[in-house]
């Protein structure tokens, strides 16, 4: 569909950048922007057009469709999954343009039924953690789920910061020496990658911003905290036994050294993975009204 192109003074005064400096961004850079402008410019806009019946900024689809000319020049595949969306994105603005409103029902939050709520109810409250593993090995089906469900947690800017290490125990022997759980066969990192956020504060006009300011950014703990809980309800849902793990100097020293990482990779914490012979009973919760400290 032919769009009415805005000029490039218009671009680059909204986004605060020319086409030269997305075209030296790295990969990662670039993909980083990307989302994160589909994200704040163009999904939360439709959709609340299509909840609500309201029209977005008149010529925001037109700024936004240039970031896809810009995704070609880079040579990037239209399989990767932030231009699939976009285009889902720019099919449904257009459909609203012409008075065609998509359907989002099917998106809505449902109850779960009564069934469905039992088998919730079971993982959950039968989560806990476990110090000591057996070693029968973790398929890499049960691996791609749990990180699977890492990936779907909430995270800040919708940036995608959260990268993994899945670290089999036999094929490094004595790398996460300081764990308090024993016998662990896989080992997962959950590591932030500040590349795109560099990029990001970069596109905003601001340069040379300590790499320690992106790493403790107020939504990294948030981040890493959502993903935690996913990978440990993904484990409990697969029938595997867990360990949360803090990250150690030591352990970071080795994984560099191993992996040959790069700066703006930061392993954060790791979880153990694995079954265990040792099933206990978990430490139970305080009621719900005595840690609720006000209602209104």
């Amino acid at each position: 569909m032919e769009r009415e192109k805005p000029s490039k003074k218009e671009f680059w005064a909204y986004f605060n950048q020319d086409d030269d400096f997305y075209m030296g961004l790295s990969d990662i850079g670039f993909r980083t922007c990307f989302h994160a402008r589909i994200h704040h410019n163009l999904e939360i806009q439709v959709n609340h057009a299509l909840n609500t019946g309201t029209k977005f900024y008149p010529k925001r689809i037109d700024l936004m469709y240039h970031w896809m000319e810009l995704w070609d020049k880079k040579g990037l595949s239209h399989d990767l999954p932030e231009y699939r969306f976009a285009e889902q994105m720019f099919r449904m603005a257009f459909a609203f343009e012409k008075g065609v409103v998509t359907d989002l029902a099917p998106f809505a939050p449902k109850r779960l039924t009564e069934e469905e709520q039992k088998a919730y109810d079971d993982v959950l409250y039968s989560m806990h953690e476990t110090h000591v593993f057996n070693d029968e090995p973790v398929s890499d089906e049960d691996l791609d789920a749990i990180v699977d469900a890492a990936l779907w947690a909430a995270n800040g800017g919708n940036l995608q910061p959260l990268r993994f290490m899945i670290i089999h125990e036999s094929a490094a022997p004595g790398l996460f020496a300081e764990s308090s759980a024993k016998g662990a066969p896989v080992h997962l990192v959950v590591c932030y990658e500040t590349e795109g956020r560099h990029a990001l504060t970069a596109m905003g006009g601001r340069k040379d911003v300590p790499e320690e300011s992106f790493f403790s950014h107020r939504n990294s703990p948030l981040d890493a905290g959502s993903a935690l809980m996913n990978i440990e309800l993904a484990a409990a849902a697969c029938g595997l036994s867990y360990s949360r793990q803090t990250m150690t100097d030591e352990i970071k020293a080795r994984l560099r050294e191993r992996f040959r990482t790069p700066d703006t990779l930061h392993p954060l914490y790791y979880v153990e993975l694995g079954y265990s012979d040792e099933p206990a009973l978990r430490l139970p919760r305080p009621a719900v009204r005595d840690t609720v400290w006000a209602v209104i």
